[in-house]
């Protein structure tokens, strides 16, 4: 029983913790408002509604598989890739894809709104990246807004972060709601455990 309790917590400690990878922080179960620090002590927030919900959010001031100066759609979904820990070559190259997928967006606040169906967003905030995961799938024409974007520069080397562009992939994939999986998962151990203790009888 206390390697369950051990199992649990540690389930647990994962899905409400931040997750480094690369130059970009996962976080579960994102905060709305969502803010964040980088090394520097420079800090980024805003606020976010529609769409559907959002799992997860990565952020941080770099891109992990090309330099932040490369906003290509392609090189963009190369790092959500590396990020979420997606198959390589998951989302559609940008040559397959027609429609409103992406755009130039600017200021403090924005609405996204996609011809497309997605599942992942990506927004560039000036010298940021931001990427958004969502638990199903947002349906074309849904709009997603961002608004009251606030940068700080209290660290060294201050950034700008300013709503600069956004692009849009689905995944092909759906996700399976994590409480729901837990609620799947417990019967299945605990069945376990009792026959388990019924051999050892």
């Amino acid at each position: 029983m206390n390697k369950l309790l051990s199992a649990v917590a540690i389930a647990t400690a994962f899905l409400i913790s931040p997750i480094a990878n690369a130059a970009l922080t996962v976080y579960n179960a994102p905060s709305n408002p969502f803010s964040f620090m980088n090394s520097d002590g420079n800090t980024l927030s805003f606020e976010y509604s529609g769409g559907t919900t959002v799992s997860r959010i990565a952020a941080g001031d770099d891109n992990p598989s090309a330099p932040i100066s490369n906003q290509s759609y392609n090189a963009i979904g190369d790092a959500i890739e590396t990020v979420f820990s997606l198959p390589a070559n998951t989302f559609a190259a940008e040559s397959t894809l027609s429609g409103t997928f992406k755009g130039d967006i600017s200021g403090s606040s924005a609405t996204i709104t996609s011809t497309i169906p997605y599942d992942y967003l990506a927004v560039h905030f000036g010298k940021y990246e931001v990427f958004f995961h969502f638990a199903t799938l947002v349906t074309a024409g849904t709009t997603f807004d961002i608004f009251n974007v606030a940068a700080t520069k209290t660290g060294t080397g201050g950034k700008g972060g300013g709503l600069s562009n956004f692009r849009v992939y689905d995944s092909g994939l759906s996700e399976v709601p994590i409480p729901g999986a837990l609620f799947l998962l417990a019967p299945a151990l605990l069945g376990l455990l009792g026959f388990r203790k019924s051999l050892k009888a």
